[in-house]
């Protein structure tokens, strides 16, 4: 069984910003790095952790999304182990994720 939540109305204000940034993306690319800004700030300070889906499709230097296509660029590479590689379309810092479901070459 889970653990109860702490402080529900902290993580749903977390959650509203968060989909707030998805929606507002294609209009408005600067106010969704705010939104995400905020959340950012606001689990910090309510000391919450956020999911790691949330923390992996926020970029750590600018808060921008790292959707592809809209924000950001998603490439997969080899070599050995299959990786997909999302890079910021800001300010070009990328993250490296382990691709667990693509079977390695032989």
């Amino acid at each position: 069984m889970a653990a109860p939540v702490r402080d529900r109305e902290a993580l749903q204000r977390l959650s509203f910003l968060f989909q707030a940034a998805h929606w507002v993306l294609p209009h408005s690319p600067s106010l969704a790095r705010f939104y995400c800004s905020t959340q950012r700030g606001a689990a910090r300070r309510l000391v919450l952790r956020l999911a790691p889906s949330v923390k992996g499709a926020v970029c750590r230097r600018c808060c921008s999304l790292l959707l592809p296509g809209a924000g950001g660029r998603q490439r997969l590479r080899g070599g050995g182990q299959p990786r997909t590689v999302l890079s910021c379309g800001r300010c070009g810092r990328w993250k490296r994720r382990l691709n667990r479901d693509t079977p390695r070459p032989l």
